[in-house]
């Protein structure tokens, strides 16, 4: 190293001076003075030498230190090595992509409808008491296919009466013909939630619906269950089999117009019931049901209700799909209607309804504008139908039931002024035929009329006025009409 050989270098000249010194008596100098020198170089050599071994120390140290440091960085490097991750696509080095939010939609082989979701009308709004609500968000359950959605709205209403309906339902047939005075009722009877699941399953998809509302009682909120069902969806042989309550099959979920009135004009078959239906898609654009529903959905004058055996409905809906038709839909009911009287006599009677339905579209007032309607008419079904007469009357004279025949209607055009602002104009009919021995009290027909603005300020939000005008008119002739305002304001979620 350099600072050696500059040590030894120096030693090697100190030495050859301390040899010359004494053989230089030309320069005058005793042989004391040289002596002296003689040993100051000496303690300087081996001032010398200690400093050596102290850098020959120090240099062993420094080597001792880098050879660790070697030894570390071996260490290291091994470890790290063993820690590394294994190649793998450089996808992978990205964070993860976020799920977007997932929405309930029906699959594409239930919009046709096979499942009770596709069997709404998802093109234009609906009355908030048929409306199929998608959940905003669907939390997928760990360790399993099956998905949960959420979905509802708060509803909250004012109404104002000018004859006094002691509820907040504007049932038509339940208008006094003698008059009553005006009232103001606050209301959020329609509130509901709901909670939906979805389950792929080899060949199809379970699906599940629970949802309430507060309309238990008309004249204050109480807690009513609305749906609940399971349903089995096989989408590659087109067919679905539900289990639970629901809308009854007479009623065209997709030809029920829109009002604020919650519980929807007169004459709509209003009835969700227990039932058991099976749903056929034949080829893409003809759906058939059949269903085997509750007969206990009646009611009698002068008797008490017995069942036998259940209702029969069947269905077939034609999804046209064009600009003037959307969809053309024709359905039967037969009931097996029993009663006992108070007597203890029993009799039975055949119930039965048939009924056509449409939704129109009106494209030369509108590209959203429709026209949806339904008729109906037939023997014993009154309790089915909003502001519909008994299904019948015992003759206590001759022991027999009698039934009441129904004749009803219902239909509304909905008007976009713009895409946040639509009206609505909608009526409701029902005329019954009752049997001959029942007071004159006995109610026989009823109207139903309502119109509207709507406007929907961002997509979960809808704001509305309304007015409504009924009239119920008894066997006798005496009849009664009704006026409501209703101010309505709906956040879903």
């Amino acid at each position: 190293m350099r600072t050696s050989f500059l040590i030894h270098s120096l030693l090697f000249m100190c030495g050859i001076i301390g040899l010359l010194v004494p053989a230089m008596p030309a320069f005058g100098q005793d042989a004391s003075k040289l002596q002296e020198m003689q040993r100051v170089i000496e303690l300087q050599q081996r001032r010398l030498e200690v400093q050596q071994k102290q850098l020959e120390m120090q240099q062993r140290q420094i080597d001792e230190q880098r050879q660790l440091m070697q030894e570390l960085q071996t260490q290291i490097k091994s470890l790290a090595s063993d820690a590394e991750p294994k190649e793998v696509p450089a996808i992978a080095d990205k964070p993860p992509e976020k799920k977007p939010v997932q929405t309930v939609m029906a699959p594409t082989q239930e919009k046709t409808g096979l499942s009770e979701a596709g069997k709404h009308d998802r093109e234009s709004p609906s009355g908030s008491n048929v409306s199929y609500f998608d959940p905003s968000k669907v939390i997928n359950i760990p360790g399993s296919k099956t998905s949960i959605g959420l979905h509802g709205f708060a509803e909250f209403q004012i109404l104002n009466d000018t004859d006094g309906l002691n509820n907040n339902r504007f049932d038509t047939a339940t208008i006094p013909v003698d008059g009553a005075p005006s009232q103001t009722k606050f209301n959020v009877n329609p509130t509901q939630i709901a909670l939906s699941s979805t389950t792929p399953v080899s060949n199809g998809r379970l699906n599940t619906m629970i949802s309430m509302d507060f309309n238990g009682q008309v004249d204050r909120p109480e807690p009513r269950l609305r749906v609940a069902y399971g349903e089995f969806v096989n989408g590659q042989q087109g067919w679905g089999l539900l289990g639970g309550q629901t809308y009854a099959t007479m009623l065209d979920l997709r030809a029920v117009p829109e009002t604020l009135d919650f519980a929807g004009p007169a004459a709509m078959w209003q009835t969700r019931q227990p039932l058991a239906r099976f749903t056929k898609s034949l080829g893409k654009s003809v759906i058939s049901e059949i269903a085997l529903e509750t007969p206990e959905n009646v009611t009698y004058i002068d008797a008490e209700k017995l069942t036998r055996w259940p209702d029969l409905a069947i269905a077939g809906t034609w999804l046209v799909g064009n600009e003037y038709i959307k969809h053309l839909r024709l359905a039967g009911l037969v009931r097996d209607l029993r009663a006992e009287d108070i007597n203890g006599m029993t009799d039975s009677a055949l119930g039965w309804a048939i009924t056509g339905s449409a939704k129109l579209g009106l494209p030369f007032l509108g590209a959203k504008d429709s026209f949806k309607f339904t008729l109906h008419y037939g023997d014993g079904y009154g309790t089915q139908i909003k502001g519909g007469p008994v299904e019948g009357a015992f003759n206590t004279i001759n022991s027999t039931l009698e039934t009441t025949k129904i004749f009803g209607s219902f239909g509304g055009i909905q008007h976009f002024w713009a895409d946040k602002w639509r009206s609505n104009l909608v009526y409701g009919y029902v005329d019954s035929e009752n049997p001959e021995f029942v007071s004159g009290d006995t109610f026989d027909n009823t109207s139903y009329t309502a119109v509207d603005l709507i406007w929907t300020p961002y997509e979960k939000v809808t704001l509305g006025i309304e007015y409504l005008w009924g009239r119920r008119e008894n066997k006798d002739g005496a009849a009664g009409d009704a006026n409501r305002f209703i101010v309505s304001s709906k956040v879903a979620f």
